[in-house]
């Protein structure tokens, strides 16, 4: 907590808690993870490379950065940083996550319905990708993917993209926890919303209607 004078260290070495004391520390909540799956070779053996597994451990932490940018963030990976992400706001987490030069790229989306509180950013067609990776879905700070979401977007940007290419969106979606199911699959990240017709309408409106200012101020 916060207001204690001292943290608390917890060892824990194949499942089994190993220590649990008190410790001197700073604020915050620091994990180091050696030798993953060491005593479960089957779990082990299903792992692919390390760049892999690297990949895939930068985005979960891309999942949880994105969506809390007043928290900050450090990840080390052979005690070599890859990320230093301070407190700040969500424009600014985006570009501190990808990179300074999508900051140019980002058009801002809000709209508040009875629904769902949408708001976020878009990337602007001009700089879509040729591959996928910068698309992000949160509900009330939680992760989701949603493919009929998604193709409310893309059908946003319709007759806007280059060939064979993907924006980047980074959309935060608010609403009644009690209007949505977390539980439809094991990994929490498929969300079922009970009025998922309307707020697809509301997200392909909400996208437009920002690629369309943009497009009107430029012009």
């Amino acid at each position: 907590r916060m207001d204690d004078e001292v943290g608390t260290f917890i060892h824990i070495m194949g499942s089994e808690l190993k220590t649990q004391e008190p410790a001197a520390c700073s604020n915050g909540t620091s994990f180091s993870i050696k030798n993953l799956f060491f005593n479960v070779p089957a779990r082990r053996k299903f792992l692919k490379g390390n760049t892999a597994e690297l990949k895939h451990i930068i985005y979960e932490i891309q999942r949880i950065a994105l969506p809390n940018p007043e928290i900050r963030f450090s990840l080390f990976h052979n005690n070599v940083p890859l990320y230093e992400l301070p407190k700040t706001n969500y424009r600014k987490r985006v570009v501190d996550v990808f990179g300074k030069n999508i900051n140019h790229s980002l058009v801002p989306v809000a709209e508040k319905t009875s629904l769902v509180n949408i708001h976020g950013f878009v990337g602007q067609p001009k700089y879509a990708l040729k591959t996928v990776g910068e698309q992000f879905f949160f509900v009330n700070g939680r992760f989701m993917r949603h493919p009929y979401f998604h193709k409310a977007v893309m059908q946003a940007y319709e007759k806007l993209l280059p060939p064979e290419t993907f924006p980047s969106y980074f959309l935060f979606l608010e609403t009644d926890p009690a209007d949505i199911d977390i539980n439809v699959h094991p990994t929490k990240t498929e969300i079922k919303f009970e009025n998922e017709g309307a707020i697809w309408q509301i997200i392909h409106a909400a996208v437009r209607e920002s690629l369309g200012k943009h497009k009107d101020r430029k012009s």
